[in-house]
């Protein structure tokens, strides 16, 4: 496991202007002409958020989450989310990950491009956000909000229909209100999380009835 720094808060940069900032940074030209590809790694994004470091990687990756993957590729996101969660839960003072997570990169263009699609309404969200209601961002808080992103992380790895946009969704609403220390984007992530508790207790209704169903039929049939 590794330790990540956590450099001083820039307070002047929000999440958004933060996301953007790593997208524009470049290596050296001197590494470039050497042939290394100019790649993002999960160590440099966690560094550049310094002590919003859990909020925002959760909300990070949970807005990664949501563009189309190949099946079974959501639950790669669920790891660290899983990870950061049990570490807010635990009250770290900062995020520890594994090394070769902290390794992981994708190129700069590529992120670039993604980023690009999300900005635009990630800045109209953040203009609603403010510090308020801080009973639910104080460190009690803290502990059952990582608890629960956990159980959504878990959610978002199960091969449920559209049981991955939800819990993202919530999830990305616990990391900008973890991160703006906004009661009101955590109130709405409970929210979220009762709608996807109801949600994946209705699949699972329905599949054990089909189930059944089917094993009654199969049964009359014999």
């Amino acid at each position: 496991m590794t330790l990540v720094s956590t450099p001083p808060p820039d307070e002047g940069r929000t999440f958004s202007d933060v996301l953007e900032r790593l997208g524009q940074e470049r290596l050296d030209q001197d590494r470039l002409d050497q042939g290394e590809s100019d790649k993002l790694s999960l160590r440099e994004m966690v560094e550049a958020f310094g002590e919003r470091g859990f909020g925002a990687v959760i909300l990070m990756l949970a807005l990664m989450a949501l563009f189309p993957w190949p099946p079974g590729g959501k639950a790669v996101f669920s790891v660290p989310i899983i990870l950061i969660a049990a570490e807010m839960a635990l009250q770290r003072e900062k995020v520890w990950l594994p090394r070769w997570l902290l390794n992981l990169s994708v190129s700069r263009q590529s992120y670039r491009s993604a980023t690009a699609k999300i900005l635009p309404r990630l800045r109209r969200v953040e203009r609603l956000t403010r510090p308020r209601w801080p009973v639910l961002t104080g460190e009690a808080a803290d502990v059952a909000i990582g608890v629960i992103c956990i159980l959504l992380a878990l959610m978002m790895a199960l091969p449920v229909p559209f049981g991955d946009a939800l819990p993202g969704l919530t999830l990305a609403l616990f990391g900008l209100g973890i991160i703006q220390r906004d009661g009101a984007f955590i109130l709405a992530g409970l929210f979220g999380s009762a709608v996807c508790g109801v949600y994946l207790a209705l699949v699972w209704t329905t599949v054990v009835a089909v189930v059944s169903g089917i094993a009654h039929w199969a049964a009359n049939l014999f």
